[in-house]
């Protein structure tokens, strides 16, 4: 399915039913992680609510997300950030301070819309990584990583974001890091 951006008034009913129901359940997760079952009624309410208003101002077509990919990202990506912020942790504690800051570039060659705005957004849960800035029109992404093996969950990241979105393989899926 093409991604592409075209007016708002041009997607179809069905395609924003798909964006409502993917913010909706994402919402939902959210508040379940956050609060539990805790005033579930008003979280239901806020994630109806964004669900509407995702689908309302949406510009592209969704992607679909099938269900076991998202479990499988989901774990990925929950077990990455414990390890990032236990590393990071580890890393400002230490007496000797075991850190070489850089900035590297990075060139993405995930499609534009969801699959690159969840590897900048969740880069920066990655051990050691902190997305800093998009360049060249947004096929590259400037990196501050704490190490310089930090660039590996970089690699990592964008081909689980491949894998969740059935994005194919190939030499050109891996991207590249360049320290700068």
């Amino acid at each position: 399915m093409a991604t592409e951006t075209r007016p708002s008034s041009t997607l179809e009913p069905r395609e924003r039913l798909l964006w409502a129901w993917q913010v909706f359940v994402v919402l939902v997760l959210l508040w379940l992680a956050l609060n539990g079952l805790r005033y579930a009624i008003p979280g239901l309410v806020a994630a109806l609510a964004g669900a509407g208003m995702a689908a309302y101002l949406a510009t592209i077509a969704p992607r679909p997300i099938p269900p076991l990919r998202l479990a499988s990202f989901a774990l990925f990506f929950v077990v990455e950030s414990m390890r990032g912020g236990l590393d990071v942790a580890y890393r400002a504690l230490h007496p000797a301070l075991p850190i070489e800051p850089q900035f590297c570039r990075f060139s993405l060659d995930l499609p534009r819309g969801q699959p690159r705005t969840l590897m900048v957004s969740a880069l920066s849960l990655m051990p050691g990584t902190l997305s800093a800035e998009l360049e060249g029109g947004g096929d590259t992404l400037v990196v501050h990583a704490l190490t310089p093996g930090a660039m590996a969950s970089v690699s990592l990241l964008q081909s689980r974001i491949r894998r969740l979105f059935a994005l194919p393989d190939g030499a050109e899926a891996q991207g590249s890091g360049t320290a700068t």
